[in-house]
């Protein structure tokens, strides 16, 4: 560079974070670092990129878009999915998503997911639509509102009444109004505080809202200090809102009433960058309250009228409710990167989890209540990011627990399906002139290796299996433009 002159590099980053990157979610972990770009990219308004300062006194150079103006504009996607699916995922899958950014640079979004369903099963097919809405505040922050409907009328449950007692309920509905807002104090403090508002329906409805707040702050240099709590599991962040497709997590008493599914988790945890790693500490206290066992196997109408069992006979899946329990425990992890584009990361939680001790095969309707509270472990291994010679994204994962572990340890910072052996990928296809540009292919699985089974009886005495996350694969293509 020559004294005097300017340079004006122009880059174009709307293509970088496309709406189809959505498909299918991922939720995040708490000890990988916040995506603060991540609606920042879907915008197409012009922001400073890249600021470089020569001295205390020296002129600041900033590169960004000779182009000023703010334009409004639209990403979406198609894709179709199908395979061996889990809870609430049979059929083939229809989505759509749409991504509006506006010219002042607040973003849009609307999913829709329609479902086929599985013959011979005579229930019209399922839905799930989100829509969601983010304010950039002047200050920084942020402010999001989404809003979700699920219905699922392959569900089936027991009835009301004796009258009643060998007949099966079917169809359930969710309502979600999540907001948040974002608060933040300059560069070494941000507040994080929103609600989730849920309606479940079975043969009745029911109304609960689960707050959360998180607070963080940086005292110095590569250091960061976060306490949180939450309510639920579903909206522990702002960063939650980026997962459009939502959780199905409900639960029955058995006789079609919806139970709740709230806890408490408060959690401090500090974070160290050790040049390009990241090593994390956490100590954390869980309450939760009818905890979902997840399950394999189809039912009959009489095992779901004798016991607290949601059941979808498309997929062969089921949850079935657990008392409620306590627990504290501890989480170290470290994030080593390997590439600029792929890191892996290893994990170790030490904390309380469900387990069966009997060692016996018992009836499904006594599954539940056989189950106690202890204290375990669990450690985990992953390789996350992207190859960019091949474009590849790729998140290959191995998570082990006691097999004889019904449920996840620290289950509020592990999604539900991360159970032993898992892979997601997705892949952009270039076939020259055959195919057009802008399609990928994606495959997902859990639990491949269909680790930690524990066999049950059915009232008729065929085999069901209760599990932490029953053998999944979901694949299929998504098309961008």
């Amino acid at each position: 560079l020559q004294a005097g002159a300017q340079a004006i590099v122009n880059l174009t980053m709307s293509t970088l974070y496309e709406a189809a990157n959505w498909l299918p979610a991922q939720k995040r972990r708490v000890d990988e670092p916040a995506d603060d770009w991540k609606w920042t990219l879907r915008s197409s308004a012009n922001r400073p990129l890249l600021r470089i300062v020569d001295d205390a006194n020296g002129p600041v150079l900033v590169s960004s878009s000779a182009d000023t103006s703010h334009r409004a504009k639209t990403h979406a996607a198609v894709s179709v999915t199908s395979g061996d699916g889990g809870f609430g995922q049979g059929g083939v899958h229809q989505v759509v998503v749409v991504d509006r950014t506006i010219e002042n640079g607040d973003g849009a979004i609307l999913r829709a997911d329609i479902a086929g369903s599985r013959a011979p099963f005579p229930v019209s097919p399922s839905a799930e639509i989100v829509a969601g809405y983010e304010r950039r505040s002047p200050f920084g922050g942020t402010t999001r509102l989404v809003t979700s409907y699920q219905t699922h009328p392959e569900l089936a449950y027991g009835g009301l009444g004796a009258s009643e007692s060998t007949t099966a309920a079917t169809g359930a509905q969710v309502l979600r109004l999540a907001s948040t807002q974002e608060f933040k104090f300059g560069d070494m403090i941000v507040l994080d505080a929103g609600s989730l508002l849920k309606a479940e329906r079975l043969r009745s409805t029911r109304l609960s809202t689960e707050p959360f707040v998180r607070l963080m702050v940086r005292p110095m240099s590569g250091v960061l200090v976060e306490y949180r709590f939450a309510a639920g599991r579903e909206l522990q962040g702002s960063e939650d809102l980026d997962h459009l497709k939502p959780a199905l997590r409900v639960l029955t008493d058995g006789n079609g009433r919806p139970l709740s599914t709230k806890g408490s988790h408060n959690e401090l945890s500090v974070s160290r960058k050790l040049g390009n790693r990241v090593v994390q500490i956490s100590a954390y206290t869980d309450h939760l309250d009818n905890v979902a066992i997840n399950g394999s196997g189809v039912f009959d109408s009489k095992d779901l009228a004798l016991a607290a069992i949601l059941a979808d006979p498309t997929t062969a899946r089921f949850t079935v409710s657990a008392p409620d329990y306590s627990g504290r425990g501890l989480s170290v992890s470290l994030v080593q990167p390997i590439t600029p584009s792929l890191a892996a990361w290893f994990g170790y939680d030490l904390g309380t989890a469900l387990v069966d001790e009997s060692g016996e095969v018992t009836s499904v309707a006594l599954a539940g209540k056989r189950l106690t509270a202890r204290s375990t472990y669990a450690a985990s291994v992953s390789l996350r990011g992207k190859i960019l010679h091949t474009g590849t994204a790729v998140r290959a994962e191995y998570r082990w627990q006691p097999e004889h572990t019904l449920t996840q340890v620290n289950s509020f910072n592990v999604p539900e399906q991360d159970a032993y052996a898992g892979v997601y990928i997705r892949q952009r296809l270039w076939c020259g002139r055959f195919l057009p540009d802008g399609i990928d292919a994606v495959i997902e699985a859990t639990n491949l290796l269909e680790q930690g089974y524990r066999p049950v009886v059915a009232s008729d005495g065929h085999l069901l299996f209760l599990a932490q996350a029953p053998r999944a694969i979901q694949g299929g293509f998504a098309f961008n433009f």
